[in-house]
C-alpha cells in the first residue's frame, strides 16, 4: 500500500518528471474512487465518470485514465484516510478548482441512479477537509443533480 501511494506521489526514479499535474490527478482519482466505494458497490456509471473526467481534466488518453482508476481503486482498498491526498489538493489547488472536485465527488455520487447516505458522508468529509463552505457544498451537489440525465 505504501509503495503504491509513494510510487504515485512520489516516483523512486529520479530522472522521471513528477508534474503538479500528475500528484493532482492521482489524489483526485483516488478521492473519486472513495465516493464510489462509500456505497459498497462500484457502478459502471461511477467509474465511467471518474474515466471521463481524468481524461477532461488532466488531459489524459483513455488508457492512462484506466490505468489510474485501477491505481485508485487499489490504493482506495489499502488506504487509511483521506488526508495525504486532500493534502496534495490543498497545496495544489485554488478554491474554484477545488470546489470543481467537490462536484464531481457529486457527480460520481449521483451517476448510479441517486446517493447514498455514505456517499454524502464521505464528500462532506473531503468538502470540509478542503474547505469548502457549506454553501458551495450545496450548489455543488445542485449543480451535479442537475447534470443527472432524467430516467
Amino acid at each position: 500500500m505504501l509503495k503504491t501511494l509513494q510510487a504515485l506521489f512520489f516516483p523512486d526514479d529520479p530522472t522521471r518528471e513528477t508534474t503538479v499535474e500528475t500528484r493532482v490527478d492521482a489524489a483526485v482519482a483516488i478521492l473519486l474512487m472513495e465516493v464510489a466505494r462509500a456505497d459498497f458497490d462500484v457502478a459502471d456509471d461511477e467509474l465511467e465518470v471518474i474515466r471521463r473526467t481524468l481524461i477532461d481534466d488532466f488531459a489524459m488518453t483513455a488508457d492512462a485514465a484506466d490505468d489510474l482508476v485501477r491505481h485508485a481503486a487499489a490504493e482506495v482498498d489499502d488506504s487509511t484516510g483521506l488526508f495525504p491526498f486532500v493534502r496534495v489538493l490543498n497545496e495544489q489547488l485554488d478554491p474554484e478548482r477545488k470546489r470543481r472536485v467537490v462536484e464531481t465527488l457529486w457527480r460520481v455520487a449521483y451517476a448510479d441512479a441517486g446517493k447514498h447516505h455514505l456517499e454524502e458522508s464521505i464528500i462532506r468529509q473531503i468538502a470540509d477537509l478542503l474547505y469548502i463552505p457549506h454553501s458551495e457544498f450545496i450548489r455543488a451537489r445542485l449543480r451535479a443533480e442537475e447534470s443527472v440525465p432524467p430516467d
